[in-house]
């Protein structure tokens, strides 16, 4: 019998976690064919959240729940469900509702035709704000342009993948994640599936434009050196620019004896240089600033709480990252100062 981990994020989904369990639970009914876990990551909530997980826990052994000791973003959020995912195939999807799990089924069945990932592609994107749209096509369109390895168009992170695929990206640990990128990247055999996008349930988006052009930024600075480059060529065109700058100054003093008076070509010039000055060192210190948090070496998470997690289904290579050493350390140490498993997270 295949094992499935199905791994949600949840940042303050309250309103939405009963109805989105009860579909897991009818999809589970549905492939009686497969075992599956429920791998429900509280990342950081401040509402009933974590309380409503906790019950689910209780009712159902299938339901493993994380409570990550503070909010981590939805990249990582997914990346500690990974860490704690025992199947031998894994769905991310998120649980809001707006990746159905009605189309899961779908997904399991393109990963036993012989495929290792399939991405669930959008077809539709119901519910979505004209500029969000947009703003999400030109942003796939200009990374295509600048990366080797670019995601696919109007895939989230919605998708399945085999155990294989799951034990290759736990070897990937970079603070600033790109999931999507990386999964594209990763090779194997993959197919994608078009599915319509439904409106979410309830709640408000986790994205807003601040977070998702955070994401933005860190699919391109981590999948592209071409910012990088495009200071290089920037520079090397406006040299020449000022070269032909100067021979005609030269041109017009002594030859034509013609000097145009004032400072505001001077003022004009100064002006755009240092505002070009400073375009290139943020560029440049976007990067390093990115390669000083990831040489610091600091865990990606750690679980404040553990529910219904068997550390023993999760394999040697699981055990050795140090997230997962850490939460299993953090989780003991708390249950035996006694707190109760209840409490908020």
């Amino acid at each position: 019998m295949t094992h499935v981990s199905l791994i949600s994020p949840c940042l303050n989904e309250a309103e939405v976690i009963e109805p989105f369990y009860a579909r897991l639970c009818s999809l589970a009914a549905c492939e009686s064919g497969r075992d599956f876990e429920f791998i429900l990551v509280d990342d950081g909530s401040t509402d009933g959240t974590g309380l409503i997980l906790d019950r689910l826990a209780d009712r159902d052994p299938r339901v493993r729940v994380l409570h990550l000791a503070r909010n981590c973003g939805h990249q990582i959020a997914l990346t500690a469900g990974m860490d704690f995912a025992s199947g031998d195939v894994v769905v991310t999807l998120d649980a809001d509702l707006q990746d159905p799990p009605e189309v899961v089924p779908m997904l399991l069945a393109k990963i036993d035709e012989g495929f290792d990932i399939v991405h669930a592609q959008r077809r539709s994107r119901e519910g979505e704000t004209w500029f969000k749209r947009c703003t999400a096509r030109l942003f796939y369109r200009l990374l295509r342009l600048i990366s080797k390895e670019s995601p696919r168009e109007e895939c989230g992170d919605f998708r399945a993948f085999t155990r294989p695929v799951l034990l290759a990206m736990r070897g990937f640990r970079e603070r600033h994640r790109y999931l999507r990128g990386l999964f594209a990247a990763l090779g194997f055999r993959q197919a994608v599936l078009p599915y319509d996008r439904t409106p979410r349930a309830a709640g408000h988006t986790k994205f807003p434009l601040a977070r998702m052009i955070a994401l933005a930024v860190d699919g391109i600075l981590s999948f592209s050196s071409a910012p990088l480059k495009s200071v290089l060529w920037l520079g090397c065109a406006l040299w020449a620019v000022s070269l032909l700058f100067i021979v005609r100054a030269c041109i017009g003093h002594f030859i034509l004896h013609r000097t145009v008076p004032g400072w505001t070509s001077l003022v004009v010039l100064l002006t755009f240089f240092t505002g070009l000055n400073l375009f290139c060192l943020s560029v440049i210190g976007a990067y390093v600033g990115k390669i000083f948090e990831q040489g610091q070496g600091r865990p990606l998470y750690w679980c404040s709480r553990l529910r219904n997690v068997d550390f023993g289904t999760l394999g040697p290579e699981a055990l050795q990252t140090p997230e997962v050493a850490l939460s299993r350390l953090t989780a003991d140490q708390r249950e035996a100062a006694g707190h109760t498993r209840n409490e908020p997270a």
